[in-house]
């Protein structure tokens, strides 16, 4: 069902952008995406807070924040949206043209909305995408289709760009950090839907409005991969990664699409991000939760080692 949007601005890109900021799966990385937003934006901006069902020190520190800050909205909507729907929502509140869609979890880094403005004009794209890193190196360079079958009908896989770190045209970006043209999409549509995976989800809806999608390398931000996690944290990170719901929202996809989407990888990722809880799981105490940190801070810490050779392996492959 189409649903309301707000109209356009007419405003230049370079005079506003609406950053719209929703939860992913921890709701404690509120202050260090904010705060990073404020330091680091180099261009007219507001921002839109979506959330729901936050616990009481988050909603103090939105109030007190939102003293300081006069282009601050706090939307608190009386259920746990899904990450769709939350980006639906806080775009429906903007009126400006340009929207960026930021996952609370991101940490954008200096000079980082310039460049992708910069992209977005000279390219005449639709949606831009940051370089994106977190605690192993290099976590995206932009997201590129793959199929197999007929007339796009069969198996359709995706695969996330490591290398060729420049300008380039993309199927989508990664969906931690994305600057859309709003202007760009057919009024009266929600531009994201809660189907799985909705990150490539989202570019088939640009393939399907003949739309473009670029990585600009000269920004960047970091996706702040858990854990540590906080015990405030559980409900939304057990919300983010339930596995039974995937699933279903994965069959949605399918038919939506009239493709074959092996779910096999993506379900063995959700299931080791709950093994992540650990006892926190049945019994989130600030104990439990400090024992799973620990227990995965090594985890982390091995797999940071590890990746420092992948480079290299990669050349001489």
């Amino acid at each position: 069902m189409a649903k309301r949007r707000a109209p356009l601005s007419d405003e230049r890109p370079s005079e506003c952008v609406a950053i719209v900021v929703v939860v992913r799966d921890r709701v404690s990385t509120f202050p260090r995406c904010l705060e990073a937003i404020y330091a680091n934006t180099d261009a007219p901006f507001r921002v839109i807070v979506v959330a729901g069902a936050v616990d009481r020190t988050t909603q103090q520190y939105f109030h007190q924040f939102q003293k300081q800050k006069n282009n601050l909205s706090v939307m608190l909507v009386d259920h746990r949206p899904m990450q769709c729907e939350a980006r639906n929502i806080g775009i429906r509140e903007t009126d400006e043209r340009l929207c960026v869609v930021l996952e609370n979890d991101t940490i954008v880094h200096k000079n980082w909305l310039a460049p992708m403005l910069q992209c977005l004009r000279e390219e005449k794209a639709a949606a831009v995408g940051p370089l994106m890193w977190w605690y192993r190196g290099l976590h995206a360079a932009g997201c590129m289709f793959e199929e197999r079958g007929e007339n796009g009908v069969g198996t359709f896989h995706h695969r996330i760009e490591y290398t060729d770190i420049r300008r380039k045209r993309i199927d989508y970006p990664e969906s931690h950090c994305i600057l859309i043209d709003r202007q760009q999409f057919p009024s009266g549509i929600d531009i994201f839907d809660d189907v799985e995976p909705f990150d490539v989800d989202f570019g088939l809806t640009l393939r399907k409005y003949g739309l473009s999608a670029f990585l600009e390398p000269r920004s960047a931000a970091t996706y702040a991969a858990p854990p540590p996690l906080e015990v405030r944290d559980i409900p939304s990170f057990r919300s983010r990664w339930d596995p039974v719901y995937w699933e279903a929202r994965n069959k949605e996809f399918m038919r939506k699409w009239a493709v074959t989407y092996d779910p096999s990888e993506k379900l063995a990722s959700y299931r080791r991000q709950q093994l992540k809880l650990g006892l926190a799981r049945w019994c989130p105490t600030t104990f439990a939760v400090g024992m799973s940190n620990v227990a995965f801070a090594w985890t982390n810490r091995l797999l940071s080692l590890q990746s420092r050779a992948w480079p290299k392996r990669r050349r001489a492959e």
